[in-house]
């Protein structure tokens, strides 16, 4: 679909959204769907303030569970990203809600737990996930993903006031995420000011 390749192929958020805009796609999607379509877009430019009003205008639709799930789940990294509390909790409670009245839960675990992760650890300052995030660490097999389950663990340490294994715990992780956004970050971190590890 021309749609899908704009968006996820060329990466291009501006075409995508100027075809959505058309009067023929309109024909095509209900309202309720084109704004659930525009999330990604929106996210993908860094519209803050159009993806907070997106996020609200969707809550006065009625929406298959399923997708609500994926929607409440963008919401709630997004305001984590933001470091809101009070929407992160909103979105998080809502996408827990659902995912408790799925009798098949199978298909919408993993997704459900990484969004805890993300929002217990960011927004509670829960650091009981530590020892979590590091066997995680262990058992994954992708460096990138082993040094997301690091960073987060460094975090349990920073949070727990472990200063020293904080900064261990980054150092591993700075390895598995080369040339990725978070070794300049993780370097900043060590090098600058421990604090920064707050703002990701």
């Amino acid at each position: 679909m021309k749609l899908t390749k704009l968006l996820y192929q060329d990466n291009n958020a501006e075409g995508f959204l100027n075809e959505l805009n058309s009067w023929q796609t309109k024909l095509f999607f209900p309202k309720k769907m084109q704004a659930m379509m525009k999330i990604d877009a929106y996210l993908m430019q860094g519209e803050v303030e159009k993806s907070k009003e997106l996020f609200g205008e969707l809550d006065k639709y009625r929406i298959r569970p399923g997708d609500e799930f994926y929607v409440r789940q963008k919401e709630v990294a997004f305001y984590v990203d933001l470091k809101d509390a009070k929407n992160s909790e909103k979105a998080y409670n809502r996408m827990r809600e659902i995912y408790d009245s799925f009798k098949d839960k199978t298909s919408y675990e993993s997704v459900m737990k990484e969004s805890e992760f993300i929002y217990e650890i960011n927004i509670n300052k829960n650091y009981h996930y530590l020892e979590e995030m590091l066997e995680r660490a262990k058992k994954a097999q992708a460096e990138f993903s082993q040094g997301i389950y690091l960073y987060r663990a460094a975090k349990c340490y920073y949070f727990k006031g472990d200063m020293r294994l904080c900064k261990e715990t980054l150092q591993r992780a700075q390895t598995r995420l080369k040339g990725t956004f978070y070794e300049a970050f993780i370097h900043d971190i060590l090098d600058k000011d421990i604090k920064l590890i707050e703002e990701k």
